[in-house]
């Protein structure tokens, strides 16, 4: 400290002080740890029954193995996907069509059930799933159109056409003749 100032408060301040506290012993930041960890089951808990109640999406009523049993199957084409669509009246039988072609070794990526015209667009105006009234294999590009074919021929020697109609790369749309 220099010698040419005069003495004022603040060189007469003490030493720091205050309230000390003693180190925390292992027992009491495990019992720590265990609330936190509680807090967080039971959030999480809470989270997960709120989204199960809430979304009806949770259920799969379909089927996940082939009637085969075999669960290790490979897929053929380099894992095309398939969409099935079902235009006719018939109960269930896209997913009877995309059973036999999962069976088969096909990646079916969905199976629907739309009837033959859906009235959502404008209230008199109907959209035609397909305007043939036969089963038609629709492939997206013409390197889809091998693969397209193995997939009738697996369903029983349809037409196949190359149309970019549907976005999938291989696109079956079920009419009155399939059997």
């Amino acid at each position: 400290m220099s010698k040419d100032f005069p003495k004022d408060e603040l060189d007469s301040v003490t030493a720091p002080g205050g309230r000390h506290r003693a180190k925390r012993t292992l027992a009491s930041r495990f019992g720590s740890f265990v609330r936190y960890a509680a807090v967080v089951v039971v959030l999480a808990g809470i989270g997960i029954g709120v989204l199960n109640v809430t979304s009806n999406n949770s259920q799969f009523a379909g089927n996940v193995v082939g009637t085969g049993g075999n669960q290790t199957q490979g897929f053929q084409e380099n894992g095309l996907g398939v969409t099935v669509i079902d235009s006719t009246d018939k109960e269930d039988l896209a997913g009877k069509a995309a059973q036999l072609l999962f069976d088969a070794g096909w990646n079916v990526l969905s199976a629907v059930n739309v009837p033959a015209t859906i009235g959502a667009i404008g209230s008199t105006g109907a959209t035609q799933v397909s305007t043939d009234a036969r089963t038609v294999v629709y492939a997206v590009s013409p390197a889809a159109e091998s693969a397209a074919g193995k997939v009738a021929k697996a369903l029983g020697n349809y037409q196949v056409v190359v149309s970019s109609a549907y976005q999938g790369p291989i696109t079956v749309v079920l009419n009155a003749d399939y059997k």
